[in-house]
Order: structure tokens, then sequence, then C-alpha cells
């Protein structure tokens, strides 16, 4: 059985919110499990400068080796091979991290195991862009990642809330792993994509996409660094596996938000990063400090939300895949740059060096936000533009896209044979064509579904 023979596109957004819910569930177990067998070892600030620092580099490095097959061999890229094999090593290290004692081999381990998880990464997310419509892309990957977090606090519940620290755990990350690897025995091919760029939204140049790299870099370390600010009430209330329920909360609420108004999506994101500061200013009230650090996880699910979907939207519009999670990539190399500041920046200096970032993020988001959400382009334009984009969604050929456009425009077969020198017995061969290709049985249904992708 492969996704080719799932006859929805509703059960398609079940399957790829499980695969990649259940890989970011049981990887991101894995990593907090490894984390805490290091803290048997070594103090906080070294656990934490390999874990949040040197390993997020090492998951970029799997990220950015995904984005480079997709961009050059996308059929290898997109198989199951490259994921089955990542899931293998990466519960082999995790194995090796829990069982045994030599410190130099564990941080190997996982110097390994948080590279495949990048790679794992990197093959699942992409496929919101080659498989999840734009207007359904936020809810997905929001549903996915709150299964992750979600699931990762209750499975650090059992044993007192010790589970993860235990290594027992093991078991779990291996279940886990293995339930994974039966939902990518139905995983297909991603769609070819097409290669006329000049087809595509010329809105995402090269500048643009550089843009929007520094963008989520900035954004990625000021998060980091933002979150780093001591807790002075709240220390013994607010805890990982804890602020990660509320984080799935936030996920969900972003995915939906942003699927309804990435334009609303985006700007949520920037708003995240004000709730440390504000966090700063209760610090002599536990129950306001606790408040501001659980409204800062719920709104920082926005921010995961957005660096996904920024990069996920380009890749889709540009055809290029490669491109899909060049977001999750700078994320986590700001995050790394994050955590290697905060280990040198202390009191005053962490908070001012948070403001001067909060400061050049601010200046250039809006930037980024003017080019991205306020085009200039005139109606005709962007009406070329939509039918473009819906017709590339289903494949449709050069000839069925000049047909799907006339019936948008109301003609009948009679009509657009008329218009395009080409018999009647022909146009209704290819509108049968486009009908099959969208799945859906009348021209209403077809403009009403075109009506509600652009209003989406």
């Amino acid at each position: 059985m492969t996704m080719d023979n799932i006859p929805t596109q509703k059960n398609k957004y079940f399957y790829f919110a499980a695969l990649i819910g259940f890989g970011f569930l049981w990887t991101g177990t894995a990593y907090i499990v490894q984390a805490y067998r290091l803290l048997q070892f070594l103090d906080g600030g070294t656990v934490n400068l390999l874990v949040c620092g040197a390993y997020y580099v090492c998951q970029a490095v799997g990220i950015g080796i995904v984005g480079l097959l997709f961009a050059k061999q996308p059929t290898i890229a997109g198989g199951r091979v490259i994921p089955f094999w990542a899931t293998i090593i990466t519960v082999v290290c995790a194995a090796i991290a829990l069982f045994l004692s030599a410190v130099p081999i564990i941080i190997a381990a996982g110097v390994l195991m948080n590279i495949t998880i990048g790679v794992l990464s990197g093959c699942y997310l992409t496929r919101l862009a080659t498989d999840i419509p734009q207007q359904r892309r936020g809810i997905v990957f929001g549903v996915a990642y709150a299964l992750g977090s979600i699931g990762t606090w209750l499975l650090s519940l059992p044993m007192n809330t010790k589970f993860l620290w235990s290594s027992v755990s093991f078991y779990a990350v291996a279940i886990l792993a293995a339930a994974s690897l039966i939902l990518l025995r139905y995983l297909s091919p991603p769609p070819k994509q097409d290669n006329n760029l000049e087809q595509r939204n010329p809105k995402f140049n090269k500048k643009i996409i550089w843009l929007a790299a520094t963008v989520l870099l900035l954004l990625s370390l000021e998060n980091t660094l933002g979150f780093s600010f001591p807790l002075k009430s709240a220390s013994k209330s607010v805890y990982i596996e804890f602020t990660r329920a509320f984080y799935a909360l936030g996920l969900i609420i972003a995915g939906f938000v942003s699927d309804k108004s990435r334009r609303w999506g985006a700007i949520c994101c920037l708003a995240a990063l004000a709730f440390p500061f504000a966090a700063l200013a209760h610090g002599n009230n536990a129950v306001g400090e606790t408040a501001m650090w659980i409204i800062a996880y719920m709104f920082l699910g926005f921010w995961s939300t957005y660096r996904i979907l920024l990069f996920s939207d380009i890749s889709a519009k540009r055809a290029l895949p490669g491109l899909a999670v060049a977001g999750l990539l700078v994320g986590r190399l700001g995050e790394a740059l994050g955590t290697f500041g905060a280990s040198v920046l202390t009191g005053t200096s962490l908070i001012v060096a948070s403001g001067v970032v909060f400061a050049l993020v601010i200046a250039l988001f809006f930037s980024l936000y003017q080019k991205i959400y306020s085009p200039t382009i005139t109606a005709q334009e962007m009406e070329k533009q939509q039918l473009l984009e819906y017709a590339n969604r289903f494949h449709l050929s050069l000839r069925e896209q000049e047909i799907f456009d006339l019936i948008v425009q109301g003609m009948s077969n009679i009509e657009i044979a008329t218009a395009l020198f080409i018999t009647e017995s022909t146009v209704k061969f290819h509108v049968g064509n486009i009908f099959k290709k969208t799945g859906l049985s009348s021209r209403s249904a077809l403009i009403a579904d075109f009506t509600f992708y652009n209003k989406n």
C-alpha cells in the first residue's frame, strides 16, 4: 500500500501529521533522554552547550544534507531508504548513550544521533511543501509537532517525573521509532515539481530568500537569548517537560491562525519575542513570572510554525524542494549561536545584547513582511499567478492550464474549442483529465474549489 491508495485528501493530511508527529515525538524524546544521561557525568552548563549548541549544529548539518539531496536527487531524498536508515542509526545511538558509561562515546553517539535527527526532520518536513497545499500546511505542521510535544510531556510523568532519566526510557524510544517505521511503509515519492521557474511567483527572488534566512537566524538567536533569562521566582514551577504541554497548544493555535492568514501568523511570531522581557519584569512575583513564561511558550508555537511555513511556501511557489527546510536549518544555527552567546553573557549584558538583537529583528522583519505580504503586482498579474499556483498544485499540463483558465471564465466546451482552435472532443478529453487530477466532478465544484483556495 502507498499513498496513492489513500482515497481522500483529508486522509493525506492525517497521514503526514502522524508521520511528522511520531517522528518528532520519538526523536525529541531520544534527544532529551541523551541530555539527561549527560547530566549524570557533566555539569549543567557543559551539557547545555553540547545539547543546545553543538548538537543543534549537527542537526543543521543533517538538514542541509537532505536539502541538497532534494535539490539534486529528489526521488532519492523523498524515498523511504534514507529515513529508514536514519531511524535505525538514531535508535542505536540512543542505546549507546543510555547503556554505556564512557563520556566520549556518549558524546560521539550524540553527534551522530543529532545528524540523523536532522536528516529525518529534513525528509519529513520537506513533504509539507511538496504534498500539502498552502491553506492546510500550518495546521498539519501544528498538529504534528503538538503530538510530539504533548507526547514527550506525557512520557516524562511516570516514575515521579523521572522516567526520561531512566535507561528504561530507551524501550519507549524504540517502540515509538518502530511505530514511525510502520508509518514510513506508506510513504510514496513526492510529486514531480514543475521546473519552469519563470511561471512561478517572481516575488520570491534570491534577495528575498537571503533576507528571509537572515530574519529567521536572528529570530532564533533572539528567541534563545530571551529564553535564557534567569527565572527569579518561578524556577520550581517552570521546567522543560511542563512547558512542552503549553508549547503544544500554541502550535495548534499557530497552525490554525497561519492557515487563515500568514500575515497574522507572522505578527504573532514576532510578538513571541517580547514575553521573556515581560517575564523578567515580573521577577519578584512567582505567579506573574510563571504566567508570562507559560504564555511565552504558547506563543513560541507561532515562531516554530513561522520558520517552517516561510520557507515551505517559498519552496512550493518556486518549485525548489531543497529550500523547504532552510528555515529549520538557519533556525537551528541561530539557536546554537544563542546558546553559545548566553553561556558567555550574564545578567545585564545578556539583557542588553538581547535587546539589541530584538531591535535589529524588528527592523529586518518588517522589511521582509512588506516584501512578502504587501505585494505590488496588478490585479491581472495576481489572477494569473493564482491560476498558475492552483494548476501547479494538481500538476496540470500547459494545455490543461489553458482550458482550466477558460473554465474559470465561464466558457462552455464549444466556446473553449473555438478560442483555442481545437475540437470539442479534445476539450472534453482535457476537461476529464482536469476533473480526474483535482478529484472534482463538475465545473461549478472546480470553480468553487479554486475560489476557496485563493481566499485561503
